[in-house]
């Protein structure tokens, strides 16, 4: 599947765009907010199984620059059974242009034209720029949880407070 929008072009994800998965998970490792997400492999036999069984749901899409050919981030989305649940992670340089907006955009009409009538998303309250797309987007906070993804050095789990979004169209 392909979209194509103003500045960019969305497609499937394929078994080959491993190595552009890897780098994006490296970009995020090195963000400030990468102690709100769930730990990425750096192996690349176990990037490489991932990535080809991410590729086989047709759910998980690679962001493209028209301009440059240029990948810039992912957009997933994940059968809940009643919608979809969407993430998102774009190399940070790119960061702050819309294009993760424009590129959700796109996603969520080609949804919903296709039935879909509800999105949620989940995210740190204080990964402010995912909670300002997410508001941009047109999603609500209906409720918080405590999330954890990483131990201290002493083996206790790290809590911080995340955020559950909606939206209906």
């Amino acid at each position: 599947m392909e979209l194509i929008t103003n500045r960019l072009t969305i497609r499937s994800l394929c078994p080959d765009d491993w190595r552009e998965i890897k780098g994006i998970w490296q970009d995020l490792d090195r963000s400030a907010y990468a102690q709100y997400d769930v730990p990425h492999s750096n192996n690349d036999t176990e990037i490489q199984k991932l990535v080809k069984h991410f590729s086989e749901s047709n759910d998980f899409f690679l962001v493209i620059l028209s301009a440059t050919k240029e990948v810039i981030g992912t957009v997933d989305l994940h059968n809940t059974g009643n919608g979809y649940d969407i993430g998102f992670c774009f190399l940070s340089e790119f960061q702050g242009n819309g294009y993760a907006k424009e590129s959700c955009i796109a996603l969520i009409d080609l949804y919903a034209e296709n039935g879909c009538k509800r999105f949620t998303a989940g995210t740190a309250l204080k990964n402010t720029p995912s909670v300002k797309l997410l508001t941009a987007l047109g999603f609500s906070r209906v409720d918080t949880e405590q999330v954890t993804f990483y131990k201290d050095e002493m083996g206790n789990n790290i809590y911080f407070e995340g955020g559950r979004f909606e939206l209906l169209v």
